[in-house]
């Protein structure tokens, strides 16, 4: 079950690869050798765990940018780590969903996860790949056959077990993610008095933009915005400027979907919809 749960991960769009480590045997890397020789993988390995070994109880994941991809790192039960390199191509809410899933299946069976990475590796690993020799970006810096990682170039660290591919890093002075859910929910209530639960949550679904900054706010049946707490950061967490511009576009397009049917659904919206601090979260000044 594993071995397929890995090779399947493996396939979906965005992901370069997999490495599983104990701290204790080498670790095996699944699908990356054609972009990293084995000195840089041993190093970035090495690197990783020094990071972990710093890091304060109840972080379990973390995100970092190198060598031009992101990587995420996952906490797993018994000291066990879960390496995975993404590029561009990455689509967030699908990742988050088979991140989960795949961590689920190891976990059921801890005692042989290494031994099915171990089994995995050795059948993709690739002979004459073009390995990657450029200076990885950001933070990360390689001299081989050395490759230094320090704390510094993790960029993002929750504790729910799932590290978020957006930009949500606290700005002070932006709302926090509670701030806005209630805002949204406002705005959300109101229309529904006009047209209805069912219509507004069309709406909403409809106009949400692409890509995804906050893939785990949700809107429900009710139309009503809730957090996926297996997902999201703390509620009280507060979004980045970028994450507050792409709700404010959401808006602006969910108000003028609304007014299709309501012509003065933008007047009312600015006149009794919201209080003044709500309308400022959701709307650019």
């Amino acid at each position: 079950m594993q071995q397929e749960a890995v090779q399947a991960f493996l396939t979906l769009p965005g992901i370069v690869g997999l490495a599983l480590m104990d701290g204790r045997s080498r670790p095996y890397f699944c699908g990356v050798d054609r972009f990293l020789n084995f000195q840089q993988k041993e190093a970035l390995a090495q690197g990783i765990l020094q990071v972990i070994e710093t890091i304060p109880e109840g972080f379990d994941a973390f995100e970092f940018q190198f060598s031009g991809h992101c990587a995420y790192i996952y906490k797993l039960q018994r000291g066990i780590v879960l390496l995975v390199l993404t590029h561009s191509d990455l689509i967030a809410a699908e990742y988050l969903r088979v991140i989960k899933d795949l961590k689920a299946t190891l976990e059921e069976d801890i005692t042989n996860a290494i031994a099915t990475f171990r089994l995995i590796a050795g059948s993709l690993t690739l002979s004459g790949a073009a390995y990657q020799t450029t200076t990885p970006a950001v933070g990360v810096t390689v001299s081989a056959p050395e490759l230094a990682l320090p704390p510094a170039p993790i960029v993002a660290a929750v504790d729910n077990g799932a590290a978020l591919p957006g930009p949500e890093i606290a700005t002070a002075g932006l709302p926090t993610l509670k701030q806005m859910q209630a805002a949204l929910n406002q705005l959300s209530q109101f229309t529904t008095g006009y047209l209805g639960n069912h219509v507004i949550t069309n709406y909403w679904k409809s106009t949400r933009p692409t890509p995804d900054l906050l893939p785990y706010l949700q809107i429900g049946r009710d139309a009503q915005f809730s957090l996926d707490l297996a997902l999201t950061p703390d509620p009280q967490q507060r979004l980045s400027l970028e994450a507050q511009k792409w709700v404010q576009t959401w808006v602006a397009a969910f108000v003028k979907r609304c007014a299709i049917v309501m012509r003065d659904f933008p007047t009312l919206v600015q006149q009794k919809a919201l209080t003044a601090e709500q309308r400022a979260l959701l709307f650019p000044a």
